[in-house]
């Protein structure tokens, strides 16, 4: 799927100070959620991946001004199409048996079945086209083998798995954004001699807009 290309905030908005600059609107708190509504709006209609829209998401309701807050939502249309017929798609299912298998940005509007036997199973949902509602649910089975599966930073993890002599470890960090305005992760299933691992692509790794929110206040 093709992404629409990220403003370059830093040459539009350049080095500012943590304060507003003189003659800024500040945003009100009924404009973030007419954003956060653009960005539901674009997420159903498959513009924007699981990492984009946790990060916009948290973008909207840091901004402090009219201005950051547009920049968060500038490259999406002003005005929804009309809703496409609902489509045939099923759960996706992931199988590694006997051997390891890698799959990256699966689609995850249906749903993910995950399933490691005597093999690792690594999932990088980083890129995958965002679930219509924001949110995803994933069953995740390891028996004698390890189902990894990498989270963009700023999505809420519900992790709800069984465990028999295997492992469940969840290496994300909590989002920073509101709960009600986060994309969920829900992970069920069981470990089995396995271990069932949530993670981030990397330990030190910080989102676009994080950085260009941190910029902003520095």
């Amino acid at each position: 799927m093709t992404q629409p290309q990220r403003p370059d905030l830093h040459k539009e908005l350049g080095s500012v100070s943590d304060a507003p600059k003189q003659g800024a609107m500040l945003a009100s708190d009924a404009e973030r959620e007419e954003m956060i509504e653009r960005l539901r709006e674009a997420t159903a209609e498959g513009r924007l991946t699981l990492e984009e829209l946790a990060e916009r998401y948290e973008a909207a309701y840091l901004a402090r001004t009219r201005e950051e807050l547009a920049t968060v939502g500038r490259d999406l249309p002003t005005a929804a199409p009309p809703p496409a017929a609902g489509g045939g798609s099923q759960q996706r299912v992931f199988k590694a048996l006997f051997g390891d298998l890698t799959a990256n940005s699966p689609a995850l509007d249906q749903g993910i079945e995950a399933t490691a036997v005597f093999g690792d199973l690594h999932l990088d949902l980083c890129a995958s086209p965002a679930p219509p509602d924001g949110g995803v649910t994933i069953t995740a089975r390891a028996i004698v083998g390890d189902v990894h599966l990498l989270l963009p930073e700023g999505v809420r993890v519900e992790l709800a798995c069984s465990k028999v002599f295997g492992d469940l470890r969840d290496l994300t960090r909590p989002p920073s954004g509101p709960e009600s305005a986060t994309p969920v992760v829900r992970v069920t299933g069981s470990a089995v001699l396995g271990d069932i691992v949530l993670a981030h692509p990397s330990s030190d790794r910080r989102t676009y807009w994080q950085k260009w929110l941190d910029e902003r206040r520095s």
